[in-house]
C-alpha cells in the first residue's frame, strides 16, 4: 500500500481518466503548471484545485485528504490484518502486517499506532514464547500510551505486561503492573467493568501464588461478583478455582469443595476438559486434606482419565496426588506401583519429574524403614543430577542425605553431606529450605 502525495494523487486520477496533461489543463492553466504541480514542485490554491479535481470528477476531499491521514488509513488497515492473524494463529503473516504497520507509524510520526504495533508485536512474541522480548515491545507500547494518556491501552498494557511478567515467573513485579493498572482506572475515573474484573482475577492469581491467602480470597470475591454480571464464563469459571484453591489453603474445605464444584459445572458448560481435569484434581487435593480419601481417589482418577483422553502431560501431577494419598494411607505397595506408572509416562528430558519421583521413593523406603534402598534412591539421584547441572536439586539431595545419615546414626557423613548443601544454597543466595 502507498502513500500518494497531492501530486501523485492528480496524477493517477488523470492516468486512470487517460487525460493528457493539455486535457486537464483546459483553457485556464497551462500544461506546464499541471506537471509542477504533479511533481510536487508547485502548491495549487483551493480555487485551482477545485477546479483540478472537477476536470477529474473527483471529490475535492480525495486531494485534501493528508499524507498523515492516509497513514492512518493504512495502519488502521495493518493493524486488523495482525490482529485477525494473531487469532488465527497465523503468525508469518502476523509478523509482516505488524513490521509494515510498524514503518507507517514511525515514518508519518503517529505515535498512537506506534503504540499498537509493539503491543500486537508482544502478543505475537509471547505465542512464540519469547517472553523477555514480548515484555520489552508491552513496556514500550505502555509508555507511548502513557503519554497520550488513552486510558483503556495503558490498562490493557499494563495488563498484558502483568501476565507476560507472571508467566516468566516474576510474581510480586506482575502483581505490581496489575495494582498500577488498577490505579490507573481509578486515577481516571475510568468505569470499565470488563477491564476491572480481569484486574481483580490477576490480582487474585498473584496473591494465591505467592500465599497471601486472604488477599486471594478478597480480590477473587470482587472478580467472581463482576464477572458473573458479564457472563464471562471462562475466566468466571477460573476465578471459583482461585477461590478454591485459597480455601483449601486455609483448610476450609467445605467452602473450597462449594467453589471447586461450581467451577467444575461452569467448564462443565463450555465444554473445556483441560480446566474440568484441573478441577477434579484439584477437588481431589481437597479431599485428602480434609481425610476423605475415597473422595480423594474418586476425583484424581477422573482428572487422570480425562487427561489421558486430551493427552495432557500435567497427568504426572495428578499421579503424585494419588501416590501422596497411598503413601498417607501406608499403602506403600501401591504407591510402588503409582511411581512406576509415571516413570514409564514420562520423557528422558523431563528432569523435574524424575527428581520428584526419586523424592517420593526416598520416602516410601524410609516409611518402609528399607535404608539401603532409601539410601541407594539418594545416591543414584545425586549421580543423575550432578550429570544435568541442577544446583538446586543437588542441594536438596545432599542435605536430605545428610539428614537420612543422621537418622541412622552415621555422624560423620551426616555432617559431610549437610556441608556440601548448604555451600550450594549459599553461593546461589538461598537459605535451608523447611521443606527439605
Amino acid at each position: 500500500m502507498e502513500i500518494l502525495t497531492l501530486g501523485e494523487k492528480i496524477k493517477l486520477k488523470r492516468k486512470e481518466k487517460n487525460m493528457t496533461l493539455k486535457d486537464l489543463a483546459g483553457n485556464r492553466i497551462t500544461p506546464g503548471q499541471i506537471s509542477l504541480v504533479e511533481s510536487g514542485k508547485s502548491n495549487p490554491s483551493i480555487d485551482l484545485l477545485e477546479y483540478i479535481a472537477k476536470r477529474l470528477g473527483t471529490e475535492l476531499e480525495y486531494f485534501l485528504e493528508s499524507e498523515e491521514k492516509q497513514a492512518s488509513k493504512v495502519c488502521e488497515f495493518y493493524d486488523g490484518i495482525a490482529e485477525s492473524s494473531i487469532n488465527d494463529m497465523n503468525l508469518v503473516r502476523a509478523q509482516e502486517s505488524i513490521e509494515k504497520g510498524l514503518h507507517y507509524a514511525q515514518k508519518y510520526n503517529l505515535p498512537y499506532f506506534r503504540g499498537k504495533f509493539e503491543m500486537l508485536m508482544s502478543m505475537l512474541k509471547e505465542m512464540e514464547n519469547n517472553l523477555e522480548e514480548a515484555q520489552q515491545h508491552c513496556l514500550t507500547a505502555n509508555a507511548i500510551f502513557l503519554k497520550l494518556q488513552s486510558v483503556d491501552d495503558i490498562v490493557a498494557s499494563f495488563i498484558h505486561i502483568g501476565r507476560i511478567t507472571y508467566a516468566m515467573g516474576y510474581v510480586s513485579t506482575a502483581l505490581n503492573y496489575f495494582m498500577q493498572a488498577d490505579n490507573i482506572l481509578n486515577e481516571y475515573k475510568h468505569i470499565d467493568e470488563f477491564l476491572k474484573a480481569q484486574i481483580f482475577y490477576y490480582i487474585a492469581l498473584c496473591h494465591n501464588k505467592i500465599g497471601n491467602v486472604e488477599q486471594a480470597i478478597e480480590y477473587s470475591l470482587l472478580a467472581r461478583d463482576r464477572l458473573k454480571v458479564l457472563e464471562n464464563k471462562k475466566q468466571y469459571g477460573e476465578t471459583l478455582m482461585i477461590l478454591s484453591i485459597s480455601y483449601g489453603k486455609e483448610n476450609n474445605i467445605d467452602e473450597a469443595i462449594k467453589y471447586a464444584k461450581e467451577a467444575s459445572r461452569i467448564f462443565r458448560d463450555v465444554q473445556n476438559t483441560k480446566k474440568i481435569a484441573e478441577i477434579e484434581s484439584c477437588l481431589g487435593e481437597i479431599f485428602a486434606k480434609g481425610g476423605n480419601y475415597e473422595e480423594s481417589f474418586l476425583h484424581l482418577n477422573k482428572a487422570v482419565k480425562l487427561k489421558e483422553d486430551i493427552d495432557d502431560k500435567t497427568i504426572v501431577d495428578t499421579k503424585f496426588k494419588i501416590c501422596s494419598n497411598y503413601i498417607k494411607q501406608s499403602n506403600f505397595d501401591m504407591g510402588l506401583n503409582i511411581i512406576a506408572e509415571i516413570e514409564k509416562d514420562i520423557s528422558d528430558d523431563d528432569y523435574a519429574s524424575r527428581i520428584k519421583c526419586m523424592k517420593y521413593l526416598f520416602n516410601i523406603y524410609v516409611k518402609k524403614e528399607e535404608n539401603n534402598k532409601a539410601e541407594k534412591v539418594l545416591l543414584n539421584g545425586i549421580k543423575f543430577i550432578e550429570n544435568i547441572d541442577r544446583k538446586e536439586d543437588l542441594a536438596d539431595f545432599y542435605v536430605l542425605l545428610g539428614k537420612f545419615y543422621y537418622n541412622t546414626g552415621e555422624k560423620q557423613l551426616a555432617a559431610k553431606y549437610m556441608e556440601k548443601g548448604i555451600d550450594i544454597y549459599k553461593g546461589m543466595g538461598l537459605i535451608l529450605k523447611e521443606s527439605i
